[in-house]
């Protein structure tokens, strides 16, 4: 079982990072996870997505993606929303949408669909996606994805700690990968802080 929340607005919210591949299956099953988490800790909790990638001057968009430029696009896409639209609650039901039909990721008309189905205008992520904003989004994202030595998709960190990867099934996972065992983790790490 979980422990209540001790909500005291003074502490800091717990960091949840997710390192991903917009058009990766793992990534896809950790976003899925990783909502219902969100559900149940929000007030206490700071969700983030970056985004692994080569970088290299010479691609596009500034890196290459494993699973090819639609890729890249489908990853500024996601960073530009979540930049014009904060909140994360917002941002997971349009990654929930998204991932719906993953071989639709990196098309505007998908990105679009789902913006407008989680109630939020697309055009000024379109204009964010199309932008040297968008650009360097990515290749700031990339390059956190970087300094923390990540390179599978779906990687997650809870509190600065690696919690759980999931490639092609979960592992170093030792705390468990269920919602109620991520959301464990989250609140037992909020309610700790002095």
């Amino acid at each position: 079982s979980v422990n209540p929340i001790i909500f005291d607005g003074n502490k800091p919210k717990i960091p949840v990072e997710l390192f991903v591949m917009s058009r990766c299956p793992d990534a896809v099953m950790c976003e899925s996870v990783l909502s219902d988490v969100l559900k149940q800790v929000n007030e206490i909790s700071n969700f983030t997505t970056n985004y692994i990638a080569t970088p290299d001057d010479s691609a596009p968009y500034g890196a290459y993606c494993k699973h090819a430029n639609i890729e890249c696009v489908g990853n500024i896409q996601e960073l530009c929303f979540r930049h014009v639209y904060p909140d994360q609650l917002n941002f997971f039901s349009f990654l929930r949408c998204l991932n719906r039909d993953v071989v639709r990721i990196g098309t505007k008309d998908w990105a679009k669909k789902c913006s407008q189905e989680v109630g939020m205008d697309y055009e000024p992520v379109d204009q964010c996606a199309h932008s040297e904003l968008g650009k360097k989004l990515f290749i700031d994202s990339v390059h956190v994805t970087e300094e923390r030595g990540v390179t599978r998709s779906c990687t997650i960190y809870i509190n600065g700690k690696l919690r759980c990867i999931r490639d092609g099934n979960w592992r170093s996972c030792a705390d468990g990968h269920t919602v109620d065992d991520f959301v464990r983790t989250i609140v037992d790490a909020y309610n700790d802080q002095e």
